[in-house]
């Protein structure tokens, strides 16, 4: 009688210690909202875990790079749609100042607008993006991409290093430009059938001497300089806003992969609560059982087994 009194004490303690573990475990899964709460109750759908973590950071540290590269596409955008505009003011005046029936005070007037229009490409050069990096110093971020000298050459400090981050399968986009290939230099022909090349803001500031000085054949030289400049913009213009579409179709890739590993990753890791509590309440009643149980078989004596 002893041995089966303490085997049914025993086994009775075993359970309501069995249930007490089960239950504590599902209040645990319910206060974290998560099916694991250690690695060694599920190594196999542990490892899923952190690998799709690792994959979803990954993926978050991509978008943030081209999501900076969107921002930094945006300024550039602003910055030669601004250029494009002056240039073709630039040009109208040009050709009202390449009239001959223009007197040369009209001409001076005009050479003051156009003094004051180079001198806001010049700023425009030295646009910098929200972080504040120099957009068109190539990879020389922290320096203006021109100076202007003592003399008032202009000459460009950035360098014409490009760098490129990847925008899809085995595609890359330019991230750094540099600003000698948007304000590029411009090519003349001349008369020995040779080519000159001149700087753009060379090229402006001879255009404004010509206007201020009545010198007709070398502001006929001034257009057709800002329309190599202007054609020059438009291409700066048609591969910026290429990029960007680039970078914009891989963004949506990559977010809707992430969302499909969030999905997966919820699926095998977050805590079905409907289910977790059905289970908690059924824990509850079983260990309420147990204890009763329990309580009934620790009260019994000799005197109560004989009177049965």
């Amino acid at each position: 009688m002893k041995i089966s009194t303490s085997f049914l004490f025993d086994r009775a303690t075993e359970r309501m210690s069995t249930i007490q573990n089960k239950l504590a475990t599902t209040q645990a899964q319910l206060a974290v909202g998560k099916q694991i709460l250690s690695p060694s109750d599920a190594p196999d759908q542990a490892a899923a875990i952190q690998r799709l973590k690792g994959e979803v950071q990954r993926q978050d540290s991509h978008m943030r790079t081209l999501q900076i590269a969107i921002r930094r596409y945006t300024a550039e955008e602003t910055a030669l749609s601004s250029s494009n505009d002056i240039l073709i003011r630039m040009k109208e005046l040009g050709i009202q100042a390449a009239n001959d029936t223009l007197a040369p005070d009209d001409r001076k007037a005009i050479g003051m607008e156009m003094k004051a229009l180079r001198d806001q490409l010049l700023s425009l050069g030295n646009t910098r993006d929200d972080s504040g990096n120099y957009l068109f110093s190539g990879t020389r971020v922290n320096t203006p991409a021109f100076a202007e000298e003592a003399s008032g050459k202009v000459i460009y400090q950035g360098d014409q290093t490009q760098t490129r981050i990847p925008a899809g399968v085995e595609r890359t986009v330019q991230f750094t430009r540099a600003g000698t290939d948007v304000f590029s230099r411009v090519v003349r022909d001349n008369p020995d059938k040779t080519k000159t090349s001149v700087g753009f803001f060379d090229a402006l500031d001879q255009m404004i001497q010509s206007i201020n000085n009545s010198q007709t054949p070398k502001i006929q030289q001034g257009l057709a300089d800002i329309t190599q400049m202007h054609d020059n913009l438009t291409l700066a213009q048609a591969q910026n806003g290429s990029d960007q579409s680039v970078v914009q179709a891989q963004l949506d890739v990559l977010d809707e992969t992430t969302l499909r590993i969030k999905s997966t990753l919820s699926e095998i890791e977050d805590l079905d609560y409907a289910e977790a509590v059905t289970r908690m309440n059924k824990e509850m009643m079983s260990l309420e059982a147990a204890m009763g149980s329990f309580q009934k078989i620790s009260s019994m004596t000799l005197f109560d087994y004989i009177r049965g």
